[in-house]
């Protein structure tokens, strides 16, 4: 049947394939599962058995994603310079240094039967597609291919490694593990009944990560006759990883928890063969090896033997002269192996009872859990792999720690029960923008009754701006939240711009009065058409940039530190934990602000000779040839409309980071749900129209999620009919 279908429709082309449109109605009962592509590049699975679904989620993620997919799979096996060159080597040797590879051997065959078969099935997905249609699959990374259970367990841990390791101090010390070096970010919502002017609870799902690989999400539908649950993943998950079905949904934003510690081993003797003390007693490394293999430049295959030694903290990097050792919860304490299972199972909760049972297991690495459901409950939960310290503060074990002291070697990891969380709170809402726990509703948690090192005491300018809109209202509608979403008012001018205008007019200077007035004219927000924008921005990396450089030249020791930016260094009146909503505000040092501004000045007329130059013009949305005035801003500069830009060849700055997949969800009835993936569905080329989303995201719109037959059926691109042989033969072949 699958092949006929195939024949017929050729399958050559989206043109070929929209010519293929079926009416044939949404199959409710069928053997073998079905795709259902949309307008959009979603993919629509209907299965009837679990593993059904998973075999084809598997195959949509290669239609859409193969070389990415593939290009991640190998990465986590810690061979991807011997597939794809030596700029791979770093993190090949990080991965076999954190014994990502044999762990994930490990954790599959202690997965559950039926789980086990579902991991089985998503990888015969890859493979058959790859095997069907290798047209669609470049000879780079065909080398990867066969795709085994264990390399989707090694990816996903690989990348809850990067996540949890960039977050702390270890990424600085783990090559590949640096997050990007990019601020992890992400906005989080839920509305209670009594705060919705529909009297129905909502959700904002609203992930902001980089465009581009291990990053990259993919948007999805998965039906079965007691399922419908949509969201996105990240490329080469197995199961979705934000989500809504009919009766709740959660999204996840990173929370500053502290992961992994660092420890600075005092040596025995002048070589490691010497081992290490610990507790005044000389201790041997545990030795093992890895042999990794290198594809040079000139086409050539060398070998490096990985030398690999464990202290009882963890493995040991030299690292600038010292011997580490690295310790990360995720790993140490085996809870990870359940992460793709509790994930799947959450999608299948029904109620709040339900799924707060199944965050008890404690598999997830990190992330706070933002919810709401159709019974009008909501609830924030502050979630992780957390060691449970018995001593010192969260900025103690930020810092590298002593090595020859085995109390300070944490066993176990916080309970679920114990981490903070809020349900239904008074105000009627929660959320989350990558601060504490503290601040997901107010008033505020009280931190006191809570573990000190739980997490560190953060929060930044988004968040701020997040708790200043909720607080300034009563109730919100549904299209209220969508574009309060969108909002890409500045508060970081409201609290500094009219100290610098005062300070700009005072001034003898005929340029700073001219930038004082474009920026009085300016409105605030980073829209494409706003004048004043990218001067203010300019400014205030500049500022930012000579305060630490003053602090630097009094202190040659001081490290500059992100929750930093809101004290007292830079704000006359700096961020106040009691008063959130009206700190922090005003100039420090009003002379260097000026002096910060003449830079700015000087640097915005040798870009573009005129200092009122409109946001869109110098920020663009580009994707594939796609080249869009672009809207929205950066984290530091208080706007919830997070789209980080970085410099192009051209002097531009192209949209790098920040909003992914968007979700606002109403647990109304029927079910109201806007969505959009800001960058496209598909980074495979001659797919889809992989950049037509973008154009959305300039006019700051989403488009609706299609969860019914009718929308479905009204909207297929094309459609796909899956059959498959046993699964047995993906569990044991050789790579």
């Amino acid at each position: 049947m699958m092949r006929s279908f195939f024949i017929r429709c050729g399958l050559l082309s989206v043109l070929a394939l929209s010519a293929c449109q079926t009416t044939e109605p949404l199959p409710s009962k069928r053997g073998n599962p079905e795709i259902l592509w949309d307008n959009w590049g979603v993919p629509h699975i209907v299965a009837v058995q679990e593993r059904d679904a998973f075999y084809a989620f598997g195959w949509a993620q290669m239609r859409s994603h193969a070389d990415l997919l593939l290009k991640l799979y190998a990465m986590a096996r810690g061979r991807g310079a011997e597939y794809f060159g030596e700029d791979y080597l770093s993190a090949d040797r990080s991965v076999r240094l954190l014994g990502i590879p044999a762990l994930a051997e490990q954790w599959y065959q202690e997965q559950e039967s039926g789980f086990k078969d579902n991991l089985s099935a998503f990888a015969a997905g890859i493979n058959d597609f790859a095997q069907r249609h290798p047209e669609a699959v470049s000879d780079q990374v065909k080398a990867v291919l066969p795709v085994t259970p264990q390399d989707i367990i090694a990816h996903t841990t690989r990348v809850m490694t990067v996540f949890t390791a960039g977050i702390s101090e270890c990424g600085a010390v783990l090559p590949g593990f640096d997050f990007n070096n990019q601020p992890p970010g992400s906005n989080g919502w839920a509305l209670g009944a009594k705060f919705s002017s529909s009297g129905h609870t909502m959700l904002l799902a609203n992930p902001h990560l980089s465009w581009h690989g291990m990053e990259t999400l993919f948007e999805a539908h998965l039906l079965m006759p007691d399922l419908n649950l949509y969201g996105a993943a990240l490329v080469g998950s197995p199961v979705l990883q934000i989500a809504f079905n009919d009766h709740l949904g959660w999204t996840h934003t990173v929370n500053p928890i502290d992961g992994c510690d660092l420890y600075r081993l005092k040596l025995a003797g002048n070589h490691l063969s010497d081992g290490y003390w610990l507790d005044g007693v000389v201790h041997d490394f545990a030795l093992s090896s890895e042999t990794i293999r290198i594809l040079r430049a000139d086409g050539r295959i060398d070998s490096e033997v990985l030398t690999i030694r464990r202290a009882m903290q963890g493995p040991i990097i030299d690292h600038a002269g010292e011997i580490l050792s690295v310790r990360l919860a995720l790993l140490e304490t085996q809870l990870l192996n359940g992460m793709n299972r509790q994930w799947w199972e959450m999608g299948r909760a029904t109620n709040l009872e339900k799924f707060q049972e199944i965050l008890s297991g404690g598999h997830l690495a990190l992330f706070n859990v933002i919810y709401a459901d159709a019974d009008k409950n909501i609830m924030l939960a502050f979630n992780g792999i957390i060691p449970q310290r018995s001593t010192g503060d969260a900025f103690f074990w930020r810092k590298t720690l002593a090595g020859d002291d085995s109390r300070l070697i944490w066993k176990q990891a916080h309970y679920y029960q114990d981490l903070p969380k809020v349900i239904n709170p008074d105000s009627g809402w929660v959320q989350n923008s990558n601060g504490a726990p503290w601040y997901m509703t107010l008033p505020k948690l009280d931190k006191n009754q809570y573990p000190e090192n739980i997490a560190v005491d953060v929060t930044n300018n988004r968040e701020l701006q997040s708790l200043r809109m909720l607080a300034a209202q009563q109730k919100m509608s549904f299209e209220a939240v969508i574009a309060a979403k969108h909002s890409t008012h500045s508060l970081a001018a409201d609290q500094l711009l009219d100290d610098l205008l005062s300070a700009a007019r005072v001034s003898n200077d005929p340029l700073l009065h001219q930038a004082a007035a474009v920026m009085n004219q300016w409105d605030r927000q980073y829209l494409a058409e706003s004048r004043g924008a990218r001067l203010f921005s300019l400014w205030f990396a500049k500022w930012i940039e000579l305060t630490i450089a003053k602090a630097t030249e009094a202190n040659p020791s001081y490290v500059f530190t992100p929750d930093q930016l809101l004290g007292s260094r830079f704000y006359l009146r700096p961020f106040d934990s009691s008063e959130p909503l009206i700190t922090p505000s005003g100039l420090a040092n009003k002379p260097l602000a000026l002096t910060a501004l003449r830079e700015s000045i000087s640097q915005l007329l040798a870009e573009t000779g005129e200092l009122d130059v409109s946001w869109g013009e110098v920020a663009r949305l580009r994707r594939d040839g796609i080249d869009l005035p672009g809207n929205g801003a950066d984290t530091d500069l208080g706007v919830f409309r997070e789209i980080v830009y970085e410099l192009d060849i051209d002097g531009k700055m192209r949209s790098s980071y920040g909003d992914s997949f968007i979700a606002v969800v109403e647990f109304s009835k029927p079910m109201r749900a806007q969505v959009l993936v800001t960058y496209g569905n598909a980074t495979q080329p001659q797919v889809f129209e992989t950049s037509s989303q973008l154009h959305l995201s300039a006019k700051q719109q989403l488009r609706p999620a299609w969860r019914s037959q009718n929308e479905i059926e009204s909207n297929v691109q094309f459609r796909e009919f899956l059959s498959y042989d046993t699964l047995d033969i993906y569990e044991n072949r050789t790579r």
